[in-house]
């Protein structure tokens, strides 16, 4: 559970440390309203996969399917161009 935003960024950096020196996929993601952000441009910085909500939420931080769709959409756009 992050403290504050700096622990989300030490997380986002750590993950993007490890892609570029271990060749398998890895997850990393944080938790709460802050460590949400992982959950939205973590694949950013490497990891393989999130994590959404369906129907109701059983940890705090999670974000439901719909919302982190559009969000990964508006992301991977202004990241790729596309």
């Amino acid at each position: 559970m992050p403290r504050n935003e700096q622990d989300v960024l030490t997380l986002l950096a750590a993950t993007d440390r490890a892609r570029q020196s271990i060749d398998i996929p890895l997850i990393s993601m944080s938790m709460g309203g802050v460590g949400s952000l992982s959950r939205m441009i973590g694949w950013v910085y490497g990891s393989a996969a999130t994590f959404a909500v369906g129907k109701s939420s059983s940890a705090p931080g999670q974000i439901s399917i719909e919302d982190l769709r559009t969000v990964l959409a508006i992301v991977r756009k202004a990241v790729t161009g596309q």
